[in-house]
């Protein structure tokens, strides 16, 4: 029984291994810059910006209102793993209107197609506007690719 418990737990670290060095061997090959918009009528729009250079990840948020005026930006910095268009990510988050920062971590898609990409997450929630207004923040904002 000892002996059947050892193999499963090296077949388990073993495949563990692999997972992880096969999200570092793609992320280390991995260069591009996307930017990512939607808009939000009578409320504003917001605009990500992203940066995706041989593991390393810079991503910047900008949330605008209606008269195009800044009302929210953060910035992110880290590193990825990446398995196709399936990023996972630890970063310092960084609110650079009081410059809190805390260590975060993000799982998001990006899908390219010729001329057009497609940022896709399931971490999007709420955000509630100055007038005390909840924002139900779109999963799916739509960009393109930016020559680097």
């Amino acid at each position: 029984m000892g002996k059947f418990i050892t193999r499963a737990m090296f077949g388990i670290v073993l495949g563990l291994l692999f997972t992880v060095s096969v999200g570092v061997v793609s992320a280390l090959s991995t260069n591009g810059r996307y930017q990512f918009e939607s808009n939000y009528p009578g409320i504003g729009h917001e605009r990500l910006s992203t940066v995706l250079i041989h593991g390393r990840i810079k991503m910047q948020f900008l949330g605008y209102n209606v008269a195009n005026k800044i009302t929210i930006s953060k910035q992110f910095y880290g590193l990825f793993l990446r398995y196709g268009s399936h990023y996972l990510v630890i970063a310092k988050e960084q609110d650079t209107a009081d410059n809190r920062q805390s260590l975060t971590t993000r799982s998001f898609y990006i899908i390219e197609s010729a001329d057009k990409a497609a940022y896709i997450s399931d971490q999007r929630g709420l955000f509630i506007t100055r007038d005390n207004r909840p924002l139900h923040l779109k999963s799916v904002l739509l960009g393109k690719p930016i020559a680097s």
